[in-house]
């Protein structure tokens, strides 16, 4: 988090769990503070989550996606959704919702919980792996007709491929030998290109679509 101050806030409606993200984001170098609530309508009202920089929200509770399409409705903190890989559906309204950051809820581990939130916090995102190959498969499973895709460059496709994988901006930057500005630049087009409102959104509908 490069040394700038950074709050966080967790919403999910198993105890357990919510208290096991809170501990290990607490221990986090540069973190500031850590709220936590246990529903959609105690967060909802919670001081601590409009002021955050980085939220992770479990969509499958009630009206878990109806909080995150509120939160990236206005000037608030970036969304991590805790999915289960198994649930597709639920994986791609989450990425409709906002979320920019997607952790498998099954093999969550405090690193990777801790990179997510790094990333989220720099304004990029992060997809687990398992999650990743969750929308792989629904597109080899759906092959029914799909509106045409956007007309995407030999390097807009290269840029989304390297961060499907999840590769941050400075590791795409590097491999492709082009400066971060420019991938920025560039998937700000593609984002454009493809009508979406994040780059999770963007790789999602490649995904879907064929394009990567």
């Amino acid at each position: 988090m490069g040394g700038t101050p950074v709050k966080l806030f967790a919403v999910d409606e198993h105890e357990i769990f919510c208290r096991g993200i809170v501990a290990c984001l607490s221990v986090l170098p540069d973190v500031t503070s850590v709220g936590s609530a246990g529903s959609a309508a105690a967060a909802l009202v919670h001081p601590e989550l409009h002021a955050a920089d980085v939220a992770i929200i479990d969509p499958a509770m009630e009206d878990g996606l109806k909080l995150m399409r509120e939160l990236s409705r206005e000037p608030g903190p970036m969304l991590i959704a805790c999915v289960e890989r198994r649930d597709e559906d639920l994986l791609l309204s989450a990425i409709d919702a906002g979320a920019t950051g997607f952790l498998d809820r099954v093999t969550l581990t405090p690193d990777r919980l801790a990179a997510s939130v790094r990333a989220a916090a720099r304004g990029t995102g992060v997809m687990a792996p398992e999650l990743l190959e969750t929308l792989y498969r629904r597109a080899s499973h759906h092959s029914e007709p799909r509106t045409a895709a956007p007309a995407l460059n030999e390097r807009e496709r290269l840029v989304l491929r390297l961060v499907a994988d999840g590769h941050q901006t400075r590791e795409v930057a590097a491999e492709l030998c082009y400066s971060e500005r420019t991938i920025k630049n560039v998937l700000h087009d593609v984002v454009i290109k493809m009508n979406v409102r994040t780059r999770s959104q963007a790789v999602a509908q490649a995904v879907r679509q064929g394009m990567i």
